[in-house]
C-alpha cells in the first residue's frame, strides 16, 4: 500500500488540532478537501481513524499507533529535502515564524527586521504569540522556526543565550527615593503590577522570592505594554528587566532603582529545534537572529553557550 505524502501531512493536522476545521486552516485548504482526504485515508486504512467525543475528535487506537510512524517519516522527508535544497534567502518566499512575547516584539523586532528585510527582501515574518505550554510541540513539529525568551523550557530543543540582563524596580517619578537603590523598608512599603507567567517572564516572582523577596500584588497583567499606563494612574511599583525599564523610562515619566538585594540575572535565549535547524532555512534564519541581537548592548559574544 502507497499514501499520499499530503494525506499524512493533513492527517497529522487533524490528529493535533482534533478538528477537521482547524486542521484546514493550518494547511490553508478548504474543509470539504480535507473532510475528502480523511475519507480516503479511512478508505485505505480501513479504520474510522477519529471518532467525535466531547473535546472534539478523538483517534482510535489505530490511529495513535500511526501518529509516530506518520510524524517520523514527514519530518524525515522534510529534512532530507530541505538538506539538499539550495537555500538562497535572496530570492525565496517563505514564511518564518519567531515566537515572541509582546515585549520582545518591542524590543527585538526592529533590529531583526533590518537585517531580515535586507537579505531576504521576498520573504514573510510573523511574530507567533507566547503560549508557553504549546512551545515545545510547536518547535518540534516546524509550526515555528524559534522562540526567543527568558523561560526554561522543556523538551529536547536546542538553547542558545543571546541577551544577558538583570531585574530593576520600575516607578513613577514621584514615588522613587534619591537613591539609586532601594532600602527592603522602602521596597516592601510599594504595591505592585505583575506580569502573569504567559508573558513569558514567568520567573520573575520566582527569582525574587529565592533572593528573599516577595511582591505585595495589587494587579496582575498579561501584557508588558500596558505597564506604564497603569503604573502612573494607580501609583503602582513593577520589576522587570533593565533593558525594559530604560526603554519606558525615555518614554514616560518613570525612573528605575536598583533593588534590595542583589539582582537576579538572566538570559534570554533562542530555541529551535535540534533537527529541523540543522540546515536549510531554519538553519538561516536562527543565525540570522542570533547575528541581528549582537549589536545590543546585552548581547552575548558569538561564542557564548
Amino acid at each position: 500500500m502507497s499514501l499520499d505524502l499530503n494525506l499524512l501531512r493533513t492527517f497529522l493536522e487533524i490528529y493535533e488540532a482534533r478538528s477537521v476545521t482547524r486542521a484546514a486552516q493550518e494547511l490553508s485548504l478548504t474543509q470539504p478537501t480535507v473532510s475528502h482526504s480523511l475519507a480516503r485515508l479511512r478508505k485505505q486504512l480501513d479504520d474510522p481513524l477519529f471518532v467525535r467525543g466531547p473535546g472534539g475528535l478523538e483517534p482510535t487506537m489505530r490511529a495513535n499507533e500511526l501518529f509516530q510512524v506518520f510524524r517520523s517519516a514527514v519530518d524525515n522527508i522534510d529534512g532530507a529535502i530541505d538538506a539538499t535544497a539550495a537555500f538562497d534567502p535572496a530570492t525565496t518566499t517563505r514564511t518564518f515564524r519567531l515566537c515572541l512575547s509582546d515585549i520582545g516584539e518591542v524590543i527585538f523586532l526592529p533590529s531583526l527586521m533590518r537585517h531580515f528585510g535586507t537579505l531576504a527582501p521576498h520573504a514573510n515574518l510573523e511574530s507567533v504569540p507566547m503560549r508557553v505550554e504549546k512551545i515545545p510541540h510547536w518547535l518540534a513539529h516546524g509550526q515555528i522556526d524559534a522562540v526567543l525568551t527568558s523561560l526554561v523550557l522543556g523538551g529536547g530543543a536546542r538553547r542558545e543565550s543571546v541577551i544577558k540582563d538583570r531585574y530593576v524596580c520600575l516607578l513613577p517619578r514621584g514615588m522613587a527615593p534619591d537613591r539609586a537603590k532601594l532600602s527592603m523598608k522602602q521596597f516592601d512599603s510599594l504595591n505592585f503590577v505583575t506580569i502573569d507567567a504567559s508573558a513569558g517572564h514567568g520567573q520573575i516572582e520566582e527569582r525574587l522570592a529565592e533572593s528573599g523577596i516577595k511582591l505585595r500584588t495589587a494587579l496582575r497583567v498579561h501584557h508588558f505594554s500596558v505597564l506604564p499606563s497603569v503604573q502612573l494612574e494607580g501609583s503602582l511599583a513593577s520589576v522587570v528587566p533593565l533593558e525594559i525599564a530604560e526603554r519606558f523610562c525615555r518614554q514616560w515619566p518613570l525612573v528605575y532603582r536598583e533593588l534590595p538585594v542583589d539582582s537576579p540575572a538572566f538570559s534570554v535565549d533562542i530555541y529551535t529545534d535540534h533537527k529541523i535547524a540543522s540546515s536549510g532555512p531554519a538553519f538561516w534564519f536562527r543565525e540570522l537572529v542570533r547575528e541581528s541581537l549582537r549589536g545590543m548592548p546585552s548581547a552575548l559574544g558569538p561564542d557564548t553557550d
